[in-house]
């Protein structure tokens, strides 16, 4: 996937991104951080074509974006929202069920495909026992991995997350990224994601983008772009950056 000269504003007019460009690594996890506002949702927002750009194009297997029919793209990317809402009786299954609509046609029945689809998304995202539940019932991490299994469902090489990690405590947090490595790991899905935790987009990620003001300051592997001068000039905080045998690369705020 290929981010060329992006460009974007809301009605208000305001440009929220500034000639954006990027390359998404295909079987990788790149994660997009920055201080709140800096359009890391935004940009996401125009990956997976929910945000139409001023200027530029993304271009998807060697296609521009926006020329795809909405279930041929529904078929290569999977995205899951920050917040997602679904009736408070549905079943966890009904819910991943919608997953397999972009492969449908109308009133088409369940294939053997879809039932094999489903019960794989359920069972990576440790829901299979859980299916019949309604979704009202479950933990806040139980439902967002609900949601992604859903994503999964759709059988897509692509995956987009968008702060999948907010409002779950510190337990479910990892238990959402260990997830995205396995599915990354094992079963090859590119994804991109946006986080707020520096640590954890470093522990997790294979690339970088780093935002500030709508723009692209730094792109790469963590260990390589990750410095005390990168993030006192995006978030004004003063960290030590450092390296454990145990915790890998890590940063410590210790003022502003």
């Amino acid at each position: 996937m290929e981010i060329k000269d992006i460009t974007f504003a809301y009605q208000d007019k305001i440009k929220r991104l500034h000639d954006v460009n990027l390359h998404i690594k295909e079987g990788e996890i790149t994660t997009i951080i920055g201080p709140n506002g800096c359009g890391k949702s935004t940009l996401l927002g125009v990956i997976t074509n929910n945000n139409q750009p001023q200027v530029g194009q993304v271009i998807l297997d060697g296609k521009n974006i926006n020329q795809y029919k909405s279930k041929e793209l529904a078929r290569k990317l999977g995205v899951v929202h920050q917040q997602n809402s679904a009736p408070s009786d549905m079943t966890v299954e009904k819910l991943v069920y919608y997953g397999r609509l972009p492969h449908k046609n109308t009133f088409s029945p369940k294939s053997d495909k879809d039932e094999e689809k489903v019960e794989w998304a359920l069972k990576c995202t440790g829901l299979y026992e859980k299916r019949n539940e309604e979704i009202d019932n479950l933990s806040g991490g139980q439902q967002q991995r609900a949601w992604i299994a859903m994503a999964l469902a759709q059988d897509t090489p692509f995956l987009f997350l968008d702060e999948p990690t907010s409002y779950l405590d510190l337990y479910y947090q990892y238990e959402i990224l260990e997830l995205v490595k396995m599915l990354c790991e094992e079963h090859g899905l590119t994804i991109v994601m946006v986080l707020h935790d520096i640590n954890q987009a470093i522990q997790y990620s294979h690339n970088i983008i780093v935002m500030k003001h709508g723009k692209v300051v730094e792109t790469g592997n963590p260990k390589n772009i990750i410095t005390k001068e990168l993030i006192q000039d995006i978030y004004g905080v003063n960290v030590v950056v450092k390296q454990d045998d145990d915790a890998g690369m890590y940063i410590v705020p210790i003022g502003i």
